[in-house]
């Protein structure tokens, strides 16, 4: 069964350059429209791709497409001009499962179109590197109850982009060590990969 996707923009250059990179798969059926209608029923679609806001407006409520903000959030790919972290990490908080920047790359938009159809997430390179940096003092812990104090020290480092070396190294424990606490968070906190697991770190607000 294909993957129906609705493809929602404004501007025509933008929806038409989605839809010819997208419809090289031959497993996605694609629809574009160039607004959203507030009383359209938009269930019936794996992915919907939309920038957030009206053209020149930053402001995350009073978008132009609040309408799929607030209803089908989890179906949102969101590929934005927008690089500020507060509202990206807001979106986050919202449930939006996937964020590109629109300097992001043609295997970023697959990729994410292909995760978010599986009901996974998807952030590209650009907004997991405007996400994992971290000025000044480490936040106070925002402790998941399933996860143990190693666990929780693990994760913030890894939301903060530390390698599976430097993590070892700060910790002073093996790298096979920091492998398998990060299979255990992953377990228990119902994810798959170490993208998501960035992303959970900061819509809990352990990292910040």
């Amino acid at each position: 069964m294909k993957t129906s996707v609705l493809i929602v923009d404004p501007q025509y250059l933008t929806r038409n350059g989605l839809f010819h990179l997208l419809d090289n798969l031959d497993d996605l059926n694609i629809e574009m429209q160039e607004d959203v209608l507030t009383d359209e029923d938009y269930s019936g679609y794996d992915v919907i791709v939309t920038d957030y806001m009206e053209p020149y407006t930053a402001n995350i409520k009073s978008g132009l497409r609040v309408n799929l903000l607030e209803k089908y959030t989890d179906k949102l790919l969101i590929i934005s001009a927008d690089q500020n972290t507060p509202r990206i990490r807001e979106l986050i908080s919202m449930g939006a499962p996937g964020y590109l920047t629109k300097d992001c790359t043609s295997e970023e938009i697959l990729s994410a179109v292909e995760m978010i159809s599986k009901g996974n997430r998807f952030y590209c390179n650009k907004v997991l590197e405007l996400l994992t940096h971290v000025e000044g003092n480490d936040p106070d812990d925002c402790v998941p109850t399933n996860l143990s104090a190693r666990e929780v020290e693990i994760l913030k480092l890894i939301a903060k982009g530390l390698s599976t070396a430097k993590i070892a190294d700060q910790l002073h424990i093996s790298i096979h060590t920091v492998n398998s606490h990060r299979k255990n968070i992953l377990k228990k906190l119902k994810l798959t990969s170490p993208t998501q697991l960035v992303a959970y770190a900061h819509e809990i607000g352990l990292v910040k």
